[in-house]
């Protein structure tokens, strides 16, 4: 199956640093949530990630980011199923992996310069972090023809 698609809009929804906080001799624990939305009156899918960054149960980094996919009229026909559209879990984890690789240009960038920059945020494995299809029933949310 394929899923006609446009990456369409990037927003940084929250950043925080906190240097101070950071040492460059201690482990950070890395907090990564994802969480994905339909707009279907845009016909859009969004993936919003969560990342916290912390040392001694201390903040050090905060980013929220979300990621838009237009997905083109053949696409929501190719994942309609009678009454619900059905998001194939590899497609979440493929714009899931696209939003993770534009937050970790989004921290690079915007620690540029701080004790913060050598923070790289690692791997994560999308096989075990999305496990199932998005389901959307026309119940739930009033759908326009498409």
């Amino acid at each position: 199956m394929t899923i006609s698609y446009r990456f369409s809009k990037i927003e940084t929804k929250q950043f925080a640093i906190f240097p101070d906080s950071f040492n460059t001799q201690k482990d950070i624990e890395t907090t990564i949530n994802l969480n994905f939305a339909v707009d279907l009156r845009r016909t859009n899918i969004r993936c919003l990630v969560t990342i916290t960054a912390s040392q001694n149960e201390k903040r050090i980094l905060i980013l929220e980011l979300a990621c838009f996919f237009d997905i083109a009229p053949e696409g929501w026909k190719e994942i309609q199923i009678e009454d619900h559209w059905k998001v194939p879990v590899e497609f979440l984890r493929y714009i899931a992996s696209i939003t993770i690789g534009t937050a970790r240009g989004v921290i690079h960038a915007k620690t540029e310069g701080t004790a913060l920059n050598s923070f790289i945020l690692p791997p994560f494995n999308l096989t075990e972090g999305i496990q199932k299809d998005y389901i959307i029933s026309s119940k739930d949310v009033n759908i326009p023809e498409i």
